[in-house]
């Protein structure tokens, strides 16, 4: 417990001095998170950062403390990083086989950890990646046609 000088005097109660001490904790921890969020390159262990253990004495204060906040954004930004990557090597395939075998990889051992937390960034990078699909079968078709009418 950090103790403070003249307590007494500035008559700080003990149970705020355990809440004060908790929260530097907490903010301490959410520091560190971060750096590891932002280290990291799996969205499974970008999420599982994501989660800090409160106290229950701490949980009705959790949107008082400035550190949560900006753990889920860093989060968010990462995952978005994540992702924007994972859409630059679709986008790099151009054989359709490869290109579905990749993004099936992705959808369900990266993006699936999106869902709960990030449903919307999850359903636009299916919808990013479905599109890649269409216009590389596409591409393929045109292609097949150019040879054929040759």
């Amino acid at each position: 417990m950090i103790e403070y000088p003249n307590r007494r005097k500035n008559r700080i109660k003990d149970s705020m001095a355990e809440l004060a001490a908790e929260t530097l904790a907490v903010e301490d921890d959410c520091h560190q998170r971060m750096t590891k969020i932002r280290q990291n390159t799996r969205m499974k262990d970008v999420v599982q950062l994501k989660e800090v253990p409160l106290s229950p004495k701490l949980r009705p204060f959790m949107v008082q403390i400035r550190a949560l906040h900006q753990l889920d954004a860093a989060a968010e930004l990462r995952m978005r990083e994540i992702l924007d990557g994972h859409l630059v090597e679709l986008r790099a395939q151009r054989n359709l086989p490869a290109l579905e075998q990749l993004r099936g990889h992705f959808l369900h051992r990266e993006w699936s950890h999106l869902k709960g937390v990030y449903p919307l960034l999850y359903r636009a990078a299916e919808i990013e990646s479905e599109k890649l699909i269409v216009r590389l079968e596409f591409e393929t078709d045109s292609r097949r046609r150019k040879k054929d009418g040759r």
